[in-house]
């Protein structure tokens, strides 16, 4: 099919495209940092990388430590985009899925990866 994937049967049938945001409610169990955090994990567009550093300075708190600690609480992890979030000197860091898949995910999104970890 040239490449293309196609799911459904009959009068049904619709292309198959990758899916680069999740919209949908979320319910998860956590403090208003945390959910602060979260909800800014939604923002970062699918492709892109930002620093923990960053995220603290976009929600108004310095402590990157802070932003970090709530994403490592995040319960959702690809819903939450939290594997783009790297650390300040590009490098890899925590995912609790392991690195290799926080690496295997942001090649997947194309993102260039020169990062270290």
């Amino acid at each position: 099919m040239g490449g293309s994937e196609w799911r459904g049967s009959g009068s049904h049938i619709a292309r198959a495209r990758p899916r680069t945001t999740f919209d949908l409610p979320v319910e998860a169990l956590g403090s208003a940092f945390e959910h602060r955090v979260w909800n800014a994990l939604r923002t970062i567009p699918y492709g892109t990388t930002t620093t923990y550093g960053e995220l603290g300075r976009q929600l108004g708190d310095r402590h990157s430590r802070a932003v970090s600690v709530a994403n490592d609480r995040n319960p959702i992890p690809i819903i939450l985009p939290c594997h783009r979030v790297i650390g300040a000197k590009g490098e890899l860091t925590g995912f609790t899925g392991g690195l290799e898949r926080k690496r295997w995910l942001l090649e997947h999104e194309g993102v260039l990866l020169g990062l270290s970890g």
